[in-house]
């Protein structure tokens, strides 16, 4: 990160993960030398944060307020698919505040393009609260239970957040959980008033699940559908391995893309410590192709399911749904929201190996013997 006395990490929204500027802004010197250090003349751009290939970020002032923003500048793009990114940024964002009744991404406040000198600007609303990745780091402080809880909480925004748009870069540096005062989750919350306490932020890799298949879209669109098959976007640490197999279309409804991450995510919470690290690219794409990452996954299942952990064996069979490497195949979002739900709320544990069959056949139409008790609730999850 660039600039001085930079903020807090728990207050910092994350940068895009790509590799390296695309234009070095000094401080506020280049975009106040430009004009446009001040947007829509109110939000004033004051400190540095970052810069990356999606853009330089600041934090600001709503001058009208006094609240602090996130504001972010694509300066002089250096091909249409940055600008792209930029533009699918914005929409992802609109969107998802637009169609959600819970508040899991920041609102938009402002957007400007400035055609004369080549740039793009995009404000949205400053997210106070704790990275996931700060989380994780004083995870081992918490009961399984604590950490289950906000496993939950973040498949469930991330379930609502990825209705239209992949996020396409899961990990816990783009997760910021708010104060649990804002949650609002449970049996007797009714579905217009669930509250995760979650943000997903850093859209810059965002795909549209459904693109390119209407006259009236924006050209942005076909131009992430042309780069998306020829390029790696996202954290390494996230990546499904479909990635690294021949380009298939629509195939991600479901937040299927990122469920993936999620599953990565899941067995952190439980073991405290990463699946596996890949050095690069070219050793995941090898443990890929060779069968290595199928082998580790098993067995990291077949040690989960040897712990005694809530519900049984229902963990360590969710974990190894999330990771199964053809994306048909893998639980959606809302399937791990079921199911957290029914091992939090519902208490349900099973160890017997056919009734767990059963139960991951459809967790939807699933009823154990006595009913739930719940059963009113358990599908809004």
């Amino acid at each position: 990160m660039t600039g001085t006395a930079p903020l807090p990490l728990s207050a910092q929204p994350p940068i895009s993960t790509a590799a390296a500027a695309s234009t070095s802004i000094n401080g506020t010197r280049l975009i106040k030398k430009l004009g446009v250090e001040t947007l829509g003349g109110r939000f004033r751009a004051d400190r540095t944060i970052g810069s990356s290939f999606g853009g330089a970020t600041f934090s600001g002032t709503d001058t009208e307020t006094g609240h602090q923003v996130f504001m972010k500048y694509l300066i002089c793009p250096r091909g249409e698919g940055e600008r792209a990114k930029f533009m699918t940024e914005r929409d992802a964002l609109e969107n998802i505040t637009e169609c959600s009744l819970d508040d899991v991404a920041p609102k938009v406040l402002h957007f400007e393009e400035f055609d004369d000198i080549q740039t793009i600007a995009l404000v949205t609303e400053w997210i106070d609260g704790e990275l996931l990745s700060t989380w994780l780091e004083r995870a081992h402080e918490l009961t399984l239970l604590e950490r289950l809880s906000v496993f939950h909480r973040v498949a469930h925004a991330m379930s609502t957040a990825t209705r239209n748009y992949q996020h396409r870069d899961f990990h816990p540096g783009n997760i910021m959980l708010l104060p649990e005062n804002l949650v609002n989750m449970g049996p007797h919350v009714s579905e217009i008033n669930v509250k995760a306490g979650v943000k997903v932020l850093d859209w810059g890799e965002a795909l549209p699940i459904i693109s390119g298949s209407y006259d009236d879209e924006p050209d942005h669109n076909f131009v992430m559908l042309a780069y998306a098959p020829r390029m790696i976007g996202g954290a390494l640490t996230s990546l499904p391995p479909e990635v690294l197999r021949p380009w298939q279309r629509s195939v991600h409804f479901g937040g299927i893309y990122e469920s993936w991450g999620l599953g990565l995510l899941l067995y952190r919470v439980l073991m405290l410590q990463p699946l596996e690290g890949f050095a690069s690219i070219g050793e995941y794409a090898s443990e890929v192709h060779n069968g290595g990452l199928h082998t580790l996954v098993n067995r990291r299942v077949a040690e989960l399911a040897a712990m005694d952990l809530p519900g049984g064996l229902i963990l360590s069979r969710l974990f190894e749904w999330t990771m199964k490497e053809a994306p048909q195949d893998r639980a959606d979002m809302s399937d791990i929201g079921r199911v957290m739900w029914d091992l939090r709320y519902e208490e349900l544990n099973i160890t017997d190996h056919r009734e767990l069959s059963r139960y991951f056949e459809n967790p939807r139409e699933y009823v154990p013997i006595g009913g739930w008790r719940f059963s009113t609730c358990a599908d809004l999850d």
